[in-house]
């Protein structure tokens, strides 16, 4: 049982699930989605001790492999501009640098072409070859990452990855692993309580099942983190990029451009909803390890 974030026990689930989801996948085809009563926080169930076959030949979304040229494009442009302003939360600059879970490699494409000759971009992920050409960023697997990174990251990042498995804390553990002392860790995570659940029900990007294993609200990602004795340095509310998702499983249809430049012009008024309702997207936390 996960550890309650309002509470000093384990999370306490009611007499029925939030939520039961058909999903199609071969190795969960139906889950059900559980809160806590106390803290909100909220985990899918049947567990998995293993996530790594969700994965199996880069099917899932979370490797954006799909996206036509314009698409990509833009997309490249918002993460150069994320990435300027995670690498100035690292102080002094950061010389090696790690992406974990890097997916299609766009973050760590764009810290290495942000971080300038001096620093080293590593990117991680489940598998032994790199999704793509990965310019000056080099690639490999958890399993080696593990044996050469340990305790030599000085810049961590962890995008919409932490919610992939069922022990947060052994994972949070495992990145920590990777960041020297006073090393700087970024991760984001879809937001449980983001004000789309209800308009799009089980349609909703934020559930993604049975890919995402856990639900954070604000108080259990802030306390999973304070568990393990980092330093908060900054939280975040992100309007982040769901809509084309939420529309195309909606509509039982594949994502497309379409449905992308639909979610783009709806961006303006997902943005002020999510002001208005302090009911974001996402949420990202950055910390730093003693």
């Amino acid at each position: 049982m996960p550890a309650c974030a309002a509470t000093s026990g384990s999370c306490h689930y009611g007499p029925a699930p939030q939520l039961v989801l058909e999903t199609g996948n071969t190795h969960a085809p139906v889950v059900e989605i559980w809160r806590c009563t106390a803290c909100g926080h909220g985990v899918t169930r049947p567990e998995m001790a293993d996530v790594s076959p969700l994965y199996a030949g880069r099917e899932s979304e979370d490797f954006l492999a799909r996206d036509a040229g314009w698409v990509e494009a833009l997309k490249n442009f918002v993460v150069r501009r994320l990435a300027r302003g995670l690498l100035a939360f690292a102080n002094p600059a950061p010389r090696v640098i790690a992406d974990f879970g890097t997916g299609n490699g766009m973050l760590a494409r764009a810290l290495a072409a942000e971080a300038g000759a001096d620093a080293t971009i590593h990117a991680l992920d489940f598998f032994d070859e790199p999704p793509a050409p990965m310019d000056n960023v080099r690639y490999m697997g958890f399993a080696e990452a593990a044996r050469t990174l340990s305790g030599k990251v000085d810049l961590l990042t962890c995008f919409h990855v932490l919610e992939h498995d069922d022990d947060s804390d052994a994972m949070l553990q495992r990145l920590l692993a990777y960041l020297r002392p006073g090393g700087t860790l970024v991760v984001e995570v879809p937001n449980v309580d983001c004000v789309w659940n209800g308009w799009f029900g089980k349609a909703c990007a934020n559930w993604y099942a049975p890919f995402h294993r856990v639900h954070f609200t604000r108080r259990s990602l802030r306390a999973l983190f304070e568990r393990h004795d980092l330093t908060i340095l900054r939280e975040e509310d992100i309007c982040g990029p769901t809509f084309a998702l939420s529309l195309a499983a909606l509509l039982g249809v594949a994502p497309n451009s379409l449905l992308f430049a639909v979610a783009a012009g709806l961006r303006p008024a997902q943005w002020i909803a999510e002001k208005v309702t302090r009911r974001p997207s996402a949420l990202r936390i950055i910390a730093r390890k003693s």
